[in-house]
């Protein structure tokens, strides 16, 4: 059923752009909706299975649930392009679905709070701050008026403050986790949280570059891009696994 629900709703995802592009914004939101649904049961399934275990290399799979929550306002804003949003949802479900992590025996060290408010808040934070890529993304792109592109700037620099609340409640939850399963609240060999810190570094950067005389506001959206190439390249990707068939698509499970 996990496997299922989440090919359905890779395959909602996928129709839901094509609507977008095609000027069907009622039934590209019907169809999302319809892909957050199946997507949610996949994930809230795929987590009871492993409760009170963590299914930390999971986040794939969860990341298009949170990502595909903003398209929905996003379609009430005529400056918005909600395509760019479902397209990259779309890439990521089958992405997740093409090529999941390997299967592994949680610790014993997983069984607390502060593990699962780690992971899922870390997913949360990777969404906001992918999503600022690309609201600033399309900052650069287009040339909009003065004040239509100051309410966008706005809003990549909100994008980013949500982004850096979730991770920096994520770092310290991951810290706690830490000294209770390990002994130390951070362990700098892993290269999970030395690319976290990085990642926590470069945003709290971001958002003191207006203290910097020589960044004005006009090249800000450059740096919400490389930060969400940054995240995807570091924070997303590692959890990614090698390319497999999924068990569904398999002839011999039907015959």
């Amino acid at each position: 059923m996990i496997q299922h629900s989440f090919l359905l709703a890779a395959i909602f995802y996928l129709l839901s752009f094509c609507g977008a592009i095609a000027g069907k914004k009622h039934i590209s939101g019907i169809l999302l909706i319809a892909g957050l649904l199946a997507n949610g049961y996949s994930i809230a399934i795929r987590y009871w299975l492993t409760f009170p275990m963590l299914p930390l290399y999971q986040s794939p799979f969860f990341l298009p649930f949170f990502m595909g929550l903003f398209p929905l306002k996003a379609m009430g804003n005529a400056h918005h392009s909600e395509s760019n949003i479902l397209l990259l949802i779309s890439l990521m479900a089958w992405a997740a679905l093409f090529f999941p992590n390997d299967h592994y025996l949680p610790f014993i060290q997983f069984k607390t709070i502060f593990s699962h408010l780690f992971f899922l808040f870390g997913v949360i934070a990777r969404a906001f701050f992918i999503l600022s890529g690309l609201q600033a993304y399309q900052c650069i792109r287009k040339k909009e008026t003065d004040e239509t592109a100051l309410q966008q700037l706005r809003e990549v620099r909100q994008s980013v403050i949500w982004g850096y609340l979730f991770w920096t409640i994520s770092v310290f939850c991951g810290a706690i986790w830490s000294y209770l399963g390990w002994g130390s609240p951070v362990v700098w060999e892993d290269p999970a949280i030395t690319t976290a810190m990085a990642t926590w570094l470069y945003y709290s950067l971001y958002l003191h570059l207006h203290l910097i005389s020589f960044v004005n506001a006009k090249n800000r959206p450059f740096f919400a891009v490389i930060g969400a190439c940054w995240v995807i390249a570091f924070n997303y990707l590692p959890d990614m696994g090698k390319f497999m068939l999924p068990n569904i698509f398999m002839v011999k499970n039907y015959i």
